[in-house]
C-alpha cells in the first residue's frame, strides 16, 4: 500500500510540474474549487483567447463555495493565501502544504520540498500578483470595472503560503464582498495569459467610513511618471477575445509591478478616484474602453 501510494504521488508530482505556468490561490471560499476531485487543477487553467463569458469569474460563476464559506480580511492587518498548481498540494487536498511554505526555494529550482520555479525560469522573472475586491454581496452583480486592487506582492508567486498586507478597508454589504486573486506572469517562452481566482470575502475590524474611489486601468509609466495612474486601480484584463482593459501586444505582458504603479503591499491610495499623476481630474477614457469591450 505504501509503495503504491508513493508511485501515485510521484506520478501526480510529475503531472503537476508539467503545468509550470499554471497557479491559483486555494481557499474553501473560492469559486470553481471542483469539490469532487481532490486532485483538481481546474482553478489553475490560464485565461487566454476566451470570450468574456468564458474567462470572466474563471468560468466558475455557477460553481459556488459553501453558503457559509468566507475568507476573512483583517482591516489593517495581514491575510495568508495558499498558492499551488493542484488542490492536492494545499490544506484542501490529501498531501497538504510542503515544509517551509512561507520560504521561496533556494536554489530557484524544483526542490525536494516540491515547490520551485513554477512559472519563472530565473528568480528575477517573478512578476507580481494582486488581490482585488468588489463591494457586491452577489457575484452576478459584479462587473470587471467594480474590482479595486487593494494589495500587491511584487515577489509573487514564489511561495506556497503568501502573506498579503490589507489596508483599512470599509465593511462589506451584508457581511460579504467578492474578492479575486490576479496574476500575469512575464512573457516567458512565448506564453501570454492571465489568471483569476475569485472567492467570497469579508472585511473584519474595519475602522474607516471612507468608500473606495472609482478604479480605472493602470498605464505603463516606468519612463514617464506623469502618466502613472494614482488612486484606485482596476485589475488588468489582458489577452482575451473581449473584455480586455489592457492592450499591450503579445510578449509584452503587463505586470503587477512598479512599472504600472502598483506599489508593494497595501494600496492605501484606493480611497480616491483613479487618475493620471499629471492630472487632477479622474481619467474616464480607460473606464469607458473597458466597459465597451466587455459588452461585445
Amino acid at each position: 500500500m505504501v509503495a503504491r501510494s508513493a508511485v501515485f504521488l510521484s506520478a501526480l508530482l510529475a503531472q503537476c510540474w508539467t503545468l509550470q505556468a499554471h497557479l491559483a490561490v486555494w481557499t474553501p471560499a473560492m469559486y470553481g474549487q471542483d469539490r469532487a476531485n481532490p486532485n483538481s487543477n481546474k482553478a489553475v487553467q490560464p485565461l487566454q483567447d476566451y470570450t468574456f463569458k468564458e474567462w470572466w469569474w474563471h468560468g466558475s460563476m455557477d460553481d459556488k463555495p459553501d453558503k457559509n464559506a468566507v475568507f476573512h480580511l483583517p482591516a489593517g492587518g495581514k491575510a495568508d493565501l495558499e498558492i499551488a498548481d493542484n488542490k492536492a498540494f494545499t490544506s484542501m487536498g490529501a498531501h497538504g502544504l510542503f515544509p517551509n511554505p512561507r520560504t521561496a526555494p533556494v536554489p530557484w529550482t524544483n526542490t525536494d520540498n516540491g515547490w520551485g520555479n513554477m512559472h519563472a525560469v530565473h528568480r528575477q522573472d517573478v512578476a507580481g500578483c494582486a488581490l482585488g475586491i468588489a463591494y457586491k454581496d452577489k457575484p452576478e452583480d459584479v462587473k470587471p470595472e467594480d474590482f479595486v486592487i487593494f494589495s500587491v506582492v511584487h515577489d509573487c508567486p514564489a511561495r506556497q503560503l503568501q502573506s498579503f498586507d490589507i489596508p483599512d478597508l470599509p465593511k462589506c454589504p451584508n457581511g460579504k464582498c467578492q474578492c479575486s486573486w490576479f496574476w500575469i506572469h512575464k512573457s516567458i517562452g512565448g506564453t501570454d495569459q492571465m489568471y483569476m481566482t475569485p472567492f467570497v470575502c469579508d472585511v473584519k475590524n474595519s475602522t474607516t467610513t471612507k468608500k473606495l474611489g472609482k478604479p480605472i486601468p493602470p498605464v505603463k509609466c516606468d519612463t514617464n511618471k506623469a502618466k502613472c495612474i494614482v488612486g484606485a486601480k482596476q485589475p488588468m484584463y489582458w489577452k482575451n477575445k473581449e473584455g480586455n482593459n489592457m492592450f499591450e501586444p503579445g510578449h509584452y505582458a503587463p505586470t503587477y509591478s512598479n512599472a504600472y504603479n502598483y506599489k508593494e503591499g497595501a494600496q492605501n491610495d484606493i480611497f480616491q478616484n483613479g487618475h493620471a499623476a499629471g492630472s487632477k481630474k479622474t481619467t474616464k477614457k480607460a473606464t469607458t474602453t473597458a466597459t465597451k469591450t466587455k459588452s461585445k
